[in-house]
């Protein structure tokens, strides 16, 4: 039972290493889980369907992350102050974070599927979806965006769970949930002739099923963040410090998808070989993308509560042991897998040696650099742990979003193959990873307030 018994770890006290390790290990497994089931939709796609079908769900890829995990970001800005408030022990004002953070959840998701399902024909048209997949990636959006309550929900509330200690029992939810969702991808694929909707079905099911998860937990919960669902409160002043936080975390997940609609646009033109390899390869990128990510909410909540704890140095320590260490196993993972690219993308794509040949190009240019990545997530974390959100916005809006519409616009144009849209990408990481840098050494280690600085202004 102790193997399986969800401990929560506290970010101010202990072997602080061992502390992230311990942390972080369930995130990383929790992502690479919903990674490999994601994986499954696409296997199930390939070798029950055909091309076609992958590209249909391929070509959504890029507008369901506008859609839906855009508004995800403002649950990690309820993360960062609810790691605070962890931090200083502050219980009345975790409880109104946690019960409004679960409230702004049910209004975002109700909108977003209200816009997804009217404005999908919208975004198809505006990506130059091609018309051998048009029909399916409607029915696959309109399907996925349905559900948008229900991700919302499970995203507020692993982010309640996560802030406080506990990055366990999330895994278990993405298990069970991921189970359920290839029970009835398998089920649904065998029993129904529209396999996109069989799949985009199951899917919706299944974040159902997560979101039940972890509204089961929250109400069970001990502690101040225990939510009463008859009892919701919501407070305009604690709505206000978490959209401050979140509404520019909100604009930078927002950022890369709308940045890279054009991108996904001219990749379309290269017809379905290229959307299916590079959507292939999008979903082998959760490996070690899962890193990444992990490391990233690991530096937020430890450096969050050791703010909010007054321990400082700690905060700084949790600082370097995410970086070096997520940028380490990132190396060694990108390297792997590139190498061996070929066979995993033969795993969803047996029978299409062009869509290899496509994704392996999208493996050179991102996978094998994913230790800037790495730094990116872990540096951007740091800075908003700090309280500095709008900074990274900033970042994204001129490194992501203008950088890679220039590029689309005068660089591209001259060079119309497809390694110049991939090595926008890698250039574009480059760059933010400058900005990046400079913001952490601005706001978290103010090395640019030097004493002599302040005498002149005396």
């Amino acid at each position: 039972m102790k193997l399986i018994k969800p401990q929560r770890v506290d970010a101010t006290t202990g072997n602080l290493l061992h502390s992230i390790i311990i942390y972080t290990i369930p995130l990383i497994l929790g992502t690479l889980t919903q990674t490999c089931f994601n994986a499954i939709d696409l296997a199930v796609l390939g070798n029950m369907a055909d091309s076609n079908a992958v590209a249909s769900v391929g070509a959504t890829s890029m507008i369901i992350s506008l859609l839906v995990n855009s508004f995800i970001g403002i649950a990690g800005g309820a993360k960062i102050i609810l790691a605070h408030y962890f931090g200083a022990k502050n219980a009345e004002k975790l409880q109104k974070t946690a019960s409004t953070s679960l409230i702004i959840s049910i209004m975002l998701g109700v909108l977003i599927a209200i816009l997804g399902i009217l404005f999908a024909p919208f975004f198809l048209n505006l990506t130059n979806c091609p018309s051998e997949c048009y029909n399916g990636a409607l029915v696959y959006i309109r399907i996925y965006v349905a559900a948008a309550p229900a991700i919302l929900i499970y995203n507020f509330g692993a982010a309640i769970i996560t802030a406080s200690g506990d990055s366990q029992r999330p895994l278990y939810y993405i298990i069970l949930s991921g189970l359920v969702n290839i029970v009835f991808n398998i089920l649904f694929c065998l029993t129904f002739s529209h396999k996109v909707a069989a799949v985009a079905t199951a899917t919706l099911i299944s974040q159902i099923v997560g979101a039940f998860l972890v509204l089961n937990r929250l109400v069970k919960m001990d502690g101040a963040c225990r939510i009463s669902l008859k009892k919701l409160d919501f407070d305009k002043k604690t709505f206000g410090k978490i959209m401050l936080q979140g509404l520019p975390l909100a604009l930078n997940n927002a950022l890369y998808p709308f940045a890279n609609l054009q991108i996904q646009s001219a990749i379309n033109t290269f017809g379905v070989s290229a959307i299916s390899g590079n959507s292939t390869c999008m979903t082998v990128e959760g490996i070690p993308g899962s890193v990444s990510g992990s490391f990233g909410s690991t530096a937020t909540v430890f450096i969050g509560q050791n703010l909010g704890a007054d321990e400082k140095k700690r905060a700084d320590r949790s600082f370097w042991y995410c970086i070096l260490t997520s940028c380490l196993i990132g190396f060694f993972l990108g390297t792997g897998i590139y190498l061996t690219g070929r066979f995993w993308l033969s795993l969803f794509l047996p029978n299409d040696q062009l869509a290899i040949d496509y994704g392996m190009i999208r493996m050179f240019y991102i996978v094998l650099f994913y230790p800037i990545a790495c730094a990116n997530s872990v540096l951007g974390a740091a800075i908003q742990a700090h309280g500095h959100a709008p900074y990274t916005a900033f970042s994204s809006i001129l490194c992501v979003c203008v950088f890679r519409l220039i590029w689309m616009w005068f660089i591209y144009p001259h060079f119309q193959v497809f390694d110049m849209l991939m090595a926008c990408f890698l250039v574009s990481w480059l760059l933010c990873l400058l900005f990046n840098i400079f913001g952490y050494l601005l706001y978290c280690k103010k090395l640019f307030k030097l004493p002599r600085f302040k005498r002149r202004r005396k």
